[in-house]
């Protein structure tokens, strides 16, 4: 899902009947779908911030999957990613964004310490890694002491380091993912951040329950939404009714409806 106005900044408001999503493909809504969650990932892969409000920039909300954790392989930095079993602790460790976002607060439940990272006066070197999709691109590392930590607390024996944008020239651009196809929803390159495949994720709670049903039904134990890794959480609409959309107003801001996200292991692991 992409901002339709990329250079725009507002605020969507959740858990208001003020900041309503209105689709814009002419469906008559049984009930007026609104915000039911935001949430952003400052590092990608790790735990997720539940937040009142969130500014929308042209890359996604401000300070989502801005930083993410690399590690040595073969004499390259690669990123790491739950998907594998020796980086599955990476999705408990908390993150928090303080003093107007100057500081980057760890916690982790496998290591007793946190970490501060004062992000202003941290002494970086830049790093050149892969991120999602195989491509390389060049990132800031921050430092031998908050990779120390992320190695207690995760045990990641292959050099763990923290790395992010750090930078405004940074140019990542949402590609098509082939196993989609869908064409972009604007011809002009749409920026992206370090998440896999666009600047935001959308899901439904209806489509959630809906999917709790299915897993019941079959015998198998319900999930929550943690495990999908979203965004924005809508309710108001019909199970998986996101699928159809290609618009939606939140506030003041309209933003395009693109490309079902392809679903990996990373779902089936526990939080």
């Amino acid at each position: 899902m992409d901002n339709k106005t990329p250079d725009s900044i507002a605020q969507a408001v959740a858990n208001t009947i003020q900041t309503n999503i209105r689709a814009l493909f002419g469906k008559i809504q049984k009930s007026t779908p609104a915000v039911r969650q935001i949430n952003i990932y400052p590092i990608k892969s790790c735990a997720e911030i539940q937040v009142a409000s969130a500014t929308v920039t042209s890359r996604g909300f401000q300070n989502d999957r801005i930083f993410q954790v690399v590690s040595k392989v073969d004499g390259a930095w690669h990123y790491c990613t739950p998907r594998e079993k020796a980086f599955e602790k990476l999705f408990h460790i908390k993150t928090i964004l303080s003093d107007n976002g100057k500081c980057l607060l760890l916690s982790s439940p496998h290591v007793s310490d946190t970490f501060t990272l004062k992000l202003k006066d941290a002494p970086t070197t830049s790093l050149t890694t892969t991120v999602m999709g195989g491509e390389e691109v060049s990132l800031e590392d921050y430092g031998n002491d908050v990779a120390e930590w992320l190695c207690n607390a995760t045990g990641i024996d292959t050099d763990p380091r923290l790395v992010g944008i750090a930078h405004d020239n940074f140019d990542r651009c949402v590609e098509v993912n082939p196993d989609q196809g869908e064409e972009l929803p604007t011809p002009s390159p749409i920026p992206l951040s370090l998440a896999d495949e666009a600047p935001f994720l959308l899901t439904t709670q209806e489509s959630l329950s809906d999917l709790k049903l299915k897993l019941k039904s079959a015998g198998k134990d319900a999930v929550d939404m943690r495990r999908f890794r979203p965004n924005i959480i809508i309710d108001g609409l019909e199970p998986w009714e996101e699928d159809s959309l290609k618009r939606i107003k939140i506030g003041s801001i309209e933003f395009h409806v693109w490309q079902r996200c392809g679903r990996c292991t990373m779902t089936t692991v526990d939080r």
